[in-house]
């Protein structure tokens, strides 16, 4: 019997059965992959090393607390540094906000008034979110108040109404660009669909905070949770996935495991997304149908489409790359001749020169970039003959995919092709099955506003008795970002256990 069984041992699982297994409970991790770290992790290929999941994270010094929880210090840190392009823009957005402000000005004088009016709005709406999870009821506030008296309740509305507010009403009042409005709407070339919320924590988290690397990577950083984990006294069982959450008199009670045997834990902590938890583990009898039809009505970011190259640096033309990581949209189409393949001219593509920031990990003289672009889970659907198994056909299809992504990126890095060594590439379909997302989410909850904004922050605590989440999908808004959110309900469930 344990006093607590996790499913999953990414970086929130790892925190959480640490914190627990530091306190004297007997903790057990059920992993379904053969590896440690979930999507954090990295896999290799001919010499190369490739990161599965996030490339970096924001707050910094937020990790750093929760680490210090736990018994661990905190790693060195380099900030990551990004730069938009697209057809008539390249700017720096990687800055504080004041300095794009007076960039964009100088680009769009005709639209200097309405932009004056937007970052105002913007920055009060940053400074509205400051430390969101020390006073406001819906992100738990597990820290007292800070000083200067109680939380009005006109503050607490006003962030709600900002996460039921789609951004688009602010950018058509202020602005009358549309190219402006995307790129302050989404940082990009895409339609401005965010919350007026969430358009404040991405720009906060890009340009106020800053998007940070830790020495060794996350996957490193996992690493070190998982040793600091096993020597507290720790179990972790992995190739082992969970089946199905036992539930009995109202109470989850344990785990099936895949291979038939059956964990009895007095705590579940699941890191497993929502959606999977609570529609695919947890039995339809077994949680109240308004919390299951919540669930299954709230939707989540997109997947995409993921490419993986080990390269030759000395044939590649960096020279229009200013940043580590380059958001940039083709403006050309480079598939004409295989029409069976998407286009990709006017998507947006994030390129990342991810060895850049771990040598460690390609060989010497070499680089590892990846490239990912956002491409829908349908699209992907009809290729999927089972779990892990593909229909006749779709090594093929990925592959022309992954060579006509590169073919656009050799647009702005001349040479790209030809210094290509090592090619892989992750299609939702990897990222529902090997990153164990549901329908290959890679980013939580959506960032629209079209999720209750009266609705809890965080659903760590769920109708089931006994059963937590954790991780990622534990809240339905990244104000954080993804791994200090993660980490953060991590925490919040492992204080939910020992609290009893």
């Amino acid at each position: 019997m344990f006093d607590a069984a996790i499913i999953g041992s990414g970086p929130a699982g790892l925190l959480c059965g640490l914190t627990l297994a530091r306190n004297g409970l007997r903790v057990l991790i059920l992993e379904k992959s053969p590896h440690s770290g979930g999507t954090s992790a990295v896999f290799s290929r001919r010499g190369y090393a490739f990161p599965m999941g996030p490339l970096g994270f924001s707050h910094p010094a937020i990790v750093d607390a929760l680490l210090s929880e736990a018994g661990l210090d905190g790693p060195a840190y380099e900030r990551e540094h990004y730069q938009v392009a697209a057809p008539g823009r390249d700017i720096m957005v990687s800055r504080p906000l004041g300095e794009l402000r007076a960039e964009l000005i100088g680009l769009y004088p005709s639209e200097a008034a309405g932009l004056g009016s937007f970052f105002d709005e913007l920055q009060r709406d940053i400074g509205l979110l400051d430390r969101l999870e020390e006073w406001h009821p819906d992100y738990g506030a597990p820290r007292p108040p800070r000083p200067g008296g109680p939380v009005k309740a006109a503050r607490v509305e006003e962030v709600r109404r900002g996460r039921r507010t789609g951004c688009r009403l602010s950018l058509d009042r202020t602005l009358d660009d549309e190219s402006l409005k995307r790129f302050l709407g989404g940082m990009g070339s895409s339609p401005p669909t965010l919350s007026r919320f969430n358009l404040a924590v991405m720009w906060n988290l890009m340009s106020e905070k800053g998007i940070w690397s830790p020495a060794g990577g996350v996957h490193g950083l996992c690493d070190r949770l998982r040793e600091a984990y096993l020597r507290a006294g720790g179990e972790l069982l992995l190739a082992s996935p969970a089946a199905r959450i036992i539930v009995e008199n109202g109470r989850s009670a344990g785990v099936a495991a895949g291979d038939g045997r059956e964990v009895r834990s007095r705590w579940i902590v699941s890191t497993a997304d929502a959606k999977t938890t609570v529609l695919e583990l947890v039995g339809p009898s077994d949680s109240p149908p308004e919390f299951r039809r919540m669930i299954e009505e709230t939707p989540y970011t997109g997947s995409e489409l993921c490419v993986y190259a080990g390269i030759d640096p000395r044939r590649v033309d960096f020279s229009r790359m200013r940043a580590r990581h380059l958001l940039w949209t083709p403006p050309e189409a480079t598939s004409a001749e295989q029409p069976s393949v998407p286009d990709f001219a006017g998507r947006e593509i994030e390129i990342c020169r991810w060895s850049d920031a771990h040598p460690e990990c390609c060989p010497a003289g070499r680089e590892s970039l990846v490239f990912r672009t956002g491409f829908p889970y349908e699209e992907f659907a009809g290729w999927r003959a089972g779990y892990r198994e593909r229909r006749p056909g779709y090594r093929e299809m990925k592959r022309a995919m992954a060579s006509a992504l590169l073919r656009s990126a050799e647009y702005i890095l001349p040479g790209l092709v030809a210094a290509v060594e090592v090619m892989e590439a992750a299609t939702p379909l990897t990222y529902a099955d090997w990153g164990n997302r549901f329908q290959g989410s890679i980013a939580g909850w959506g960032w629209g506003p079209d999720k209750a904004g009266d609705g809890p922050g965080l659903l760590v605590e769920t109708p089931v008795k006994g059963l937590l989440l954790a991780g990622l999908y534990a809240s339905t808004d990244l104000f954080l970002g993804g791994v200090p959110t993660a980490l953060f309900c991590a925490r919040a469930a492992a204080e939910r256990v020992l609290g009893g």
